[in-house]
């Protein structure tokens, strides 16, 4: 077999896949295989192939960027994809580059890969021609920064351009396959400036500190400073702050003689959190040559605001003989990324405790001890050891705390029990809870004396209201017997039934002493959230719509860890929200944090509306013990927007010739109109020859009308072709007239038409 015709079989079998799978992956000139030099194949079919769709399956091009903006001598990719009908990317559809001839720059590389002997090439520097990529591919610009790779897909081809010199580069994509000529080009703008820039890095700050952005602008071709090109810095989102200078979120700077725009970012409180900055640098305008502002680049950097922390630990022994010295230590830390200044740690010794010494040195102000810190580095670490005596019996609870500027406290507590012979019984709960929390009560007894306690027992009644978690209403504990100094804790959680105060008592008994008791007082409170919701109760569609919502909270406490939720049903996509708002999938969230009592918080969403109905908006808000939910209904209607044009095709025409008049009435609202009736009037000078449309076209003298085109739906076009011939000479005026059942007044339209002879 020659390789003639080992050629004609291969191309005959890929005809036949094309016949019998359907041709759906490949265009009919891509079967012919390369097997010497590149045939640059026409786009088109033969004689015949123009007047059918002859590629049924290419629907549309997509190229992005359309507009984009890049430095002088740099290259640009660009990237087209030939879609199907339902959006799905086809392999082996050719497409052409055409760089206009009133463009600066030219077209340096385009997508020359395959094996088809028609494959891409670039044949000048304003025309190439490739093909959609059959397999996914990645292009690098031949350095090891993987960031500026460009990742290809399936059906997806492109073309790199590039210029030397500033102006604009005005490309037109054409997809040859795709029949319909309002889907088978896109026009693509590249505005080129001699202008590089470099955006200041994110940093990261201690709270309460100034920061400073610097943002460089400089020529691309040979890094000269640029002046007086307008920089705007605009705090995105992050807690509270503003520019120095103008109290502002946003501030615009222009570049000094070196380049360089710099702000000054202050927090309005000294908080943690990150604010993100969008920077925008814009080339001034010059009127005198009627060049307007341009809009360059625009960047993002950030500011982190960390804060440092404090904590206090403190260790003590847990008995000691009257009389004896005994040594405790505190810890003093500041587990963070930044330094705390000014820190200082007092402690108020009990009455029974003597001061004998202590490393660092203290001052001492009556029984107040004090060591003065100052600053420590993040994540360092004090010990304070103090030694004290003991002068009298019991138990002796010594608490201590630690202060640093910014506000930072912390407190902890050690007891040390003075040996005599006596029990000594404490309980602990908090002072303050949620209807929804348990109350966890601590009860600890001592044995404060020289002598065994015998018969240690522990009986706790409850007050009304009040049970355990198996329903018990009071706790009984046998301790047994008791050493000297020997203590025993026992721990158990109850709930309650309302709110309100509550007191509970425990008694503790044994032989041959006198009971002792300890009580424990905890207000039991409720948050109770209240939410409205208003919003417009009808809107048209594609038009925004504004929602207000409003929490308050009716409770006897704060609600805490407040989060309100709106879910945006389907057919509403959202816009903005103040007051923080984000938006995770359909949800707008606002984190409240704390609602205190009687508090209110309102907050907005902007939406706009995209489906025709009734749209159920519900919002909801939870809290710690706490929720609340709400709903609106909006209904969206659409509204129709006729368009009509009239244009001429020759203009002007000798006596005795025929002259075309092209109607074109476009929807261009988002609801179907009816009953479209289009009349036309002919001036003296014209007789009525023929027309055609998408209705029956009837004529009665100088009158011409069509019948109603039943409905036009949004977006959709409608074609009327009206001929006439000109009898005499003269400037006539054809006019049109539409009429509709959505349209309170006609709508009007004249074409001119000059006739000669």
């Amino acid at each position: 077999m020659n390789s003639h015709t080992r050629t004609i079989l291969i191309a005959m079998a890929l005809l036949s896949c094309a016949m019998f799978v359907g041709c759906r992956e490949h265009m009919p000139h891509s079967f012919t295989v390369a097997t010497g030099d590149l045939q640059r194949v026409h786009a088109e079919p033969a004689e015949g192939g123009y007047y059918t769709n002859w590629d049924p399956y290419a629907a549309e091009v997509e190229v992005k960027p359309v507009v984009d903006t890049n430095p002088v001598m740099t290259q640009h990719v660009l990237i087209a994809t030939v879609r199907d009908k339902d959006g799905k990317p086809l392999p082996n559809r050719r497409v052409e580059w055409i760089l206009t001839g009133d463009s600066v720059g030219t077209i340096v590389e385009v997508d020359e890969s395959g094996w088809r002997a028609s494959r891409g090439y670039k044949i000048d520097d304003h025309y190439a021609v490739t093909h959609t990529n059959n397999f996914e591919h990645v292009l690098t610009r031949g350095n090891d920064d993987p960031d500026d790779d460009i990742y290809l897909e399936v059906g997806q081809t492109w073309c790199v351009i590039s210029s030397p010199t500033e102006g604009a580069s005005h490309v037109v994509v054409y997809a040859p396959g795709i029949y319909n000529w309002d889907k088978h080009k896109v026009f693509v703008t590249k505005n080129w400036y001699d202008v590089t820039w470099d955006w200041p890095g994110a940093a990261t700050n201690r709270v309460g500190s100034d920061h400073t952005f610097t943002t460089k602008v400089m020529k691309y071709s040979d890094s000269t400073p640029l002046q007086n090109y307008e920089v705007t810095y605009k705090i995105s989102d992050g807690p509270a702050a503003s520019f120095a200078g103008s109290n502002s979120t946003t501030q615009m700077v222009k570049t000094n003689s070196q380049g360089l725009a710099t702000v000054t970012l202050r927090q309005a409180s000294a908080v943690e959190g990150t604010n993100n900055v969008e920077i925008q640098i814009v080339r001034p305008g010059n009127i005198p040559c009627c060049e307007d502002p341009a809009l360059i680049a625009t960047g993002y950097t950030r500011k982190t605001w960390v804060a440092p922390q404090l904590s206090l630990t403190k260790s003590a022994p847990a008995t000691a003989r009257i009389g004896d010295t005994f040594s405790y230590d505190m810890q003093v830390g500041n587990p963070s990324n930044t330094y705390a200044s000014n820190v200082m740690v007092t402690d108020d010794l009990p009455d029974g405790l003597e001061y004998v010494s202590s490393s660092p040195n203290a001052q001492m102000r009556g029984r107040q001890l004090t060591w003065s810190l100052g600053s420590m580095d993040p994540n360092e670490t004090r010990t304070i050891n103090v030694t004290v005596k003991g002068n009298y019996t019991g138990k002796f609870d010594n608490c201590a705390i630690a202060r640093a500027d910014l506000g930072l406290e912390d407190t902890a507590c050690a007891s040390t029990v003075i040996s005599a012979p006596a029990l000594a019984l404490s309980k602990e709960a908090p002072s303050e809870i949620l209807i929804c929390d348990q109350i966890p009560y601590t009860i600890t007894i001592t044995n404060t004396g020289d002598a065994s306690a015998t018969n240690v027992e522990i009986r706790d009644d409850f007050p009304s209201g009040m049970k355990t978690l198996e329903g018990q209403e009071g706790k009984k504990f046998a301790i047994g017997t008791l050493n000297p100094g020997e203590s025993r804790q026992v721990t158990f959680n109850t709930t309650v039934s309302d709110t309100g105060r509550y007191v509970n008592t425990a008694m503790a008994s044994c032989d041959l002493a006198r009971s002792n008791e300890a009580s424990a007082k905890t207000m039991v409170r409720q948050p109770m959230l209240v939410m409205t919701k208003m919003g417009p109760q009808q809107r048209y569609l594609g038009l925004p719509a504004s929602f207000e919502i409003s929490l308050t909270n009716k409770g006897d406490t704060a609600a805490r860890q407040v989060q309100i939720v709106d879910s945006l049903p389907s057919g509403m996509t959202f816009i903005s929200a103040d007051q923080g708002g984000t938006l995770s999938g359909s949800d707008v969230i606002w984190n409240i944090g704390d609602l205190a009592i009687n508090q209110t918080k309102t907050v907005s969403v902007k939406v706009r509306v995209d489906k025709v109905g009734t749209l159920h908006n519900t919002a909801r808000a939870s809290g710690v013990c706490a929720d609340a939910a709400t709903e609106v209904t909006t209904a969206v209607t659409g509204i129709p927007a006729i368009l009509l044009e009239c244009i001429d095709t020759a203009d002007p025409i000798l006596v005795g010739e025929n002259e075309t008049y092209i109607i074109t009435v476009t929807n261009q609202g988002t609801a179907e109109d009816t009953n479209i009736v289009i009349q036309c009037m002919l001036p003296a000078e014209q007789e009525f020859v023929s027309g055609r449309g998408p209705t029956d076209i009837k004529a009665e003298g100088r009158k011409v009308w069509f019948a109603p085109l039943s409905r036009l739906a949004p977006k959709d076009k409608a074609t009327f072709h009206v001929v006439v011939r000109g009898n005499r000479t003269g400037d006539v005026r054809f006019g049109v007239k539409l009429t509709s059942d959505q349209m309170t007044s006609p709508a009007s339209e004249t074409e001119s038409t000059r006739i000669y002879e």
